[in-house]
């Protein structure tokens, strides 16, 4: 049997309907006097604020709209603009208000989306996705965090050399790398030049990316020497292309220089800066001993003993050298970085003669190539001995008979001591030598210099560093100080050069290279027309000794100790026949949607 009033509605939609509308038909019992009170306040107060809520929420949608603008701007500056952090958090709470204001007007409304059936849907596919979106953060953080890279060139041109990787995993102090390059290329007036430099930028850059990549304790930064002068200035850069490479927290700092236009020695030159600023590895120098040389070790005023504390203030290791005299053959150590012959008066016999011809000819103490180019800083003297004479000849190298009298920067009182000031401004050779951190030298003295003579037959260059006035003559007696200007036998007189730099790549009579020559058949050096301005008596008066210390790191700067050669981009083709050649492009045009028709027949085949 069935109870139900016959005229009562079976449709659920109209049963709500109507007791809805008995709802609000019948009258509300009201008992309370002052709860009728407090909902007349109620009705007063919302009767206030509903027509400022209905005037916001008329503007919902743009409001959402710009409070979401905001939020999402708000995180990018927080994220990326560093400086603009604080406005961008203003502008995140701006467009979070916003939002906000819109949902507390229509919080019903918005309450109601989210627990609907539609909402709910929503809300899960929102979870979804932020689990999703977890899971590849998750992932790419693991990954970053243990990438492995893989170098399938055949020379293995992307890679480090075994040495390098096995000193950047011992490293154990920071290390900085500053590169010194223009940013402004567009404007470079040499176009084919201004590629070339890209291309070395975008090299430097790439194996900077590499050291940092095995150490995070090294860094790099590039730095534009036009629009950072001071920065260029402190680390004494004139040139563009040059690399700082600094200890953190020391003063040690070594420079390395482009050698060639593909950067070819950077890995190596990397390698050896970072050797010396860490202190794993001192560069060592050789004072020649034996043949009346000045003394390293002597504290009187003709030692050598201020400028060898100055050179190990610098961390070099300063040793004499002393050959055997009695051996059949001797050689220069193969871990000279730098040998200094400092006015030797006595002669030496041949096998020492050779042994030098051998270090300038880039040869090790076993007759093989050395891993660096030979460096020498020879300072001569009017009673040169003929033998050093001899051997300075051999390579192009002349000195003049007498010293060097300047009527207009000699010594008043002193005649035979000159004071150098006029140093070359031009040849960036030697910029580093005379106008270290771009502020020229001082005067400089020299005690009875005599003038440098270099031959020009193509196997050296030649760059001086300093000269006398053109009122200067050479007076071959060291007592008289009065030059003879006139008559049958006059002193010479004109502009001389007591200081040079030189390449050399061979001794003179060799065969002119007719391509350039290997880095380490071209030997380096500074002359010097006087030992005496590094004295103990003379050092410290004016710029003798920067002009021996900038002499000697210049030098040194693109000083080598290990041999990383320069991994050469291989052109390697995929050599096909025709029929193989058919194959492959008919099988790249068929293969992949041969076989996702495959699939998707055997798909519809196990769901049919």
């Amino acid at each position: 049997m069935n109870d139900r009033p016959e005229n009562r509605s079976t449709d659920w939609r109209r049963q709500r309907r109507s007791r809805t509308q008995r709802s609000v038909e019948e009258p509300l019992s009201v008992t309370n006097g002052d709860t009728q009170t407090t909902d007349s306040k109620n009705n007063t107060l919302y009767s206030l604020i509903e027509p400022a809520l209905d005037a916001v929420g008329a503007f919902g949608t743009p409001m959402v709209i710009a409070g979401i603008i905001g939020i999402a701007l708000g995180l990018i500056i927080v994220a990326f603009i560093e400086s603009m952090k604080i406005y961008g958090l203003i502008v995140i709470i701006f467009g979070a208000i916003l939002v906000g204001v819109i949902a507390i007007i229509y919080f019903s409304t918005v309450t109601a989306a989210f627990l609907s059936r539609t909402g709910r849907y929503g809300t899960n596919s929102l979870v979804m996705l932020a689990a999703f979106l977890g899971i590849v953060l998750l992932i790419n953080i693991i990954s970053f965090s243990n990438n492995q890279r893989w170098d399938n060139t055949a020379t293995q041109q992307f890679s480090l050399a075994t040495q390098t990787k096995n000193l950047l995993e011992d490293l154990d102090q920071p290390v900085k790398a500053t590169a010194f390059f223009r940013e402004d290329m567009a404007s470079f007036p040499d176009v084919v030049r201004a590629q070339q430099m890209l291309a070395r930028q975008a090299k430097v850059e790439d194996t900077f990316s590499e050291f940092s990549n095995r150490n995070n304790l090294f860094s790099y930064e590039f730095i534009d020497p036009d629009i950072n002068p001071e920065i260029a200035r402190n680390y004494g850069i004139s040139t563009y292309e040059s690399i700082i490479i600094e200890a953190v927290g020391s003063n040690q700092t070594n420079l390395i220089t482009r050698t060639d236009d593909l950067y070819s020695e950077l890995e190596q030159d990397l390698y050896t800066s970072i050797l010396v600023v860490s202190g794993q590895e001192k560069r060592k120098i050789y004072f020649l001993a034996q043949h009346g040389e000045k003394n390293i070790n002597r504290t009187d005023p003709d030692g050598l003993s201020t400028l060898k504390d100055s050179l190990e203030s610098f961390n070099y290791e300063v040793e004499a050298l002393r050959l055997s005299s009695t051996a059949e053959e001797v050689s220069i150590p193969d871990d000279a970085a730098l040998l200094v012959i400092a006015g030797p008066t006595a002669d030496m016999p041949e096998t020492h003669k050779d042994a030098l011809n051998k270090y300038l000819s880039g040869k090790d103490s076993a007759g093989q190539a050395r891993i660096e180019a030979a460096r020498l800083i020879f300072m001569a003297e009017p009673d040169t001995s003929d033998s050093f004479k001899e051997f300075l000849a051999q390579w192009g190298i002349l000195l003049g008979d007498g010293y060097i009298l300047d009527k207009e920067r000699s010594d008043p009182i002193t005649p035979q001591r000159i004071r150098l000031s006029s140093y070359n401004p031009v040849a960036p050779e030697v910029q580093q030598i005379v106008r270290p951190r771009g502020i020229p030298l001082e005067i400089s003295f020299m005690q009875g210099a005599t003038s440098l003579f270099v031959a020009e037959d193509g196997l050296r260059l030649p760059v001086e560093i300093a000269r006398t006035s053109p009122n200067s003559y050479l007076i071959d007696d060291i007592e008289r100080t009065d030059p003879v200007e006139s008559g049958d036998n006059p002193d010479p007189s004109g502009i001389f050069i007591p200081a040079y730099y030189i390449q050399a790549v061979g001794q003179v009579g060799s065969p002119i290279p007719t391509s350039a020559a290997p880095q380490h058949q071209i030997a380096q050096m500074v002359i010097f027309g006087d030992s005496d301005f590094a004295t103990n008596k003379f050092v410290n008066s004016g710029s003798g000794e920067s002009l021996f210390l900038n002499s000697a790191n210049y030098l040194l700067g693109d000083f080598s100790l290990i041999s990383i050669h320069n991994r050469q981009t291989v052109f390697r083709e995929f050599n096909l026949d025709k029929n193989e050649y058919k194959f492959v492009r008919l099988s790249s045009w068929f293969f992949l949607p041969v076989l996702m028709g495959l699939l998707a027949t055997l798909v519809w085949w196990i769901r049919r």
